[in-house]
């Protein structure tokens, strides 16, 4: 995204168009006023067994560490233990209408038991974006959160009381205080491709772009670069442990917020997003619909399970 918000450092990378956002499967909505009466039905997997869904969004219950995952074709629940992903269907109601939930959502769990998601309906009577959306059964009802606008973000995160999104059209973060209700604008140097906060200071964030990694200590208001890596995915579970993986599947740690990086390890594929999970646990969605999963933070990595 273009331009430096709020005084951005002279330093900063000069800016440039803005990024595609991430590639998701075309969203199949009803014509108004369609049937929601029935409870929605999983999409079929491809009988082939030849696709393999893309993983956009992944996140991890921090209560008994269920994750949820976030596809194209369907949403995904993977259970504790399990070796493959459980396509789920999920209902959803509105002050506008009611349906059934695709799996393009954006997924995050912002307390054990409660998720928090942006995204698209795949049926019923309902706009092309939802608002957000919350679901405390592992997504298989949701309710719109009171008071937010229908909005399409790519990105989503959250942390204490604030929550951040990246829209699919607009080249800034967006911060809310008031869980999403309202948000204010944020420019950092460039597009994001990802955007993560300390979960130990909710005034520095990270956001990575095709320019590199860039941290703002002061809510977004100027920015720093802290990292040549292009096109990285970010997540932030600890206050000293911010992680990168680059567009190869390299991983690397900083326990200052980006200022120093350690080289850790690869996950196996090309990346498509990473999310933390408990304690050192790391998980990334890879090319073929495998999940990877470090316990180490991000030294050793292997198949945790498998969308189909």
């Amino acid at each position: 995204m273009l331009g430096c918000g709020g005084g951005a450092q002279e330093d900063a990378t000069p800016t440039t168009a803005p990024t595609q956002a991430p590639t998701e499967a075309p969203v199949q909505t009803a014509a108004p006023g369609g049937d929601t009466g029935a409870a929605p039905t999983p999409p079929p997997a491809d009988p082939s067994g030849n696709a393999s869904p893309a993983i956009n969004s992944i996140t991890v219950d921090p209560g008994d560490g269920t994750v949820l995952v976030g596809t194209g074709p369907a949403l995904f629940v993977v259970k504790p233990g399990a070796k493959e992903g459980e396509r789920i269907a999920g209902s959803v109601t509105t002050d506008k209408g009611n349906g059934a939930v695709s799996g393009n959502l954006v997924l995050r769990f912002t307390a054990p038991g409660d998720l928090l998601a942006s995204g698209h309906p795949l049926s019923g009577n309902l706009p092309e974006n939802l608002p957000l959306i919350r679901s405390s059964d592992h997504g298989k009802t949701w309710q719109a959160v009171p008071g937010t606008a229908e909005g399409d973000y790519h990105e989503l995160e959250s942390a204490g009381g604030t929550i951040l999104a990246v829209s699919v059209d607009a080249p800034d973060v967006l911060v809310s205080k008031d869980g999403g209700r309202s948000f204010e604008k944020k420019t950092p140097p460039d597009s994001p491709i990802d955007v993560v906060v300390n979960p130990g200071n909710e005034q520095q964030m990270a956001v990575s772009t095709e320019q590199g990694t860039f941290v703002s200590n002061d809510g977004g208001g100027s920015w720093r670069p802290r990292d040549t890596t292009f096109g990285a995915r970010l997540t932030w579970p600890a206050k000293d442990a911010l992680y990168s993986v680059d567009k190869a599947g390299k991983v690397r740690a900083s326990k200052d917020g980006g200022e120093s990086w350690e080289d850790r390890g690869d996950v196996g594929g090309i990346p498509s997003v990473i999310a933390s999970g408990q304690k050192d646990e790391l998980y990334v969605g890879i090319v073929g619909g495998k999940l990877q999963r470090s316990t180490d933070g991000g030294r050793k990595w292997s198949t945790a399970a498998t969308l189909h």
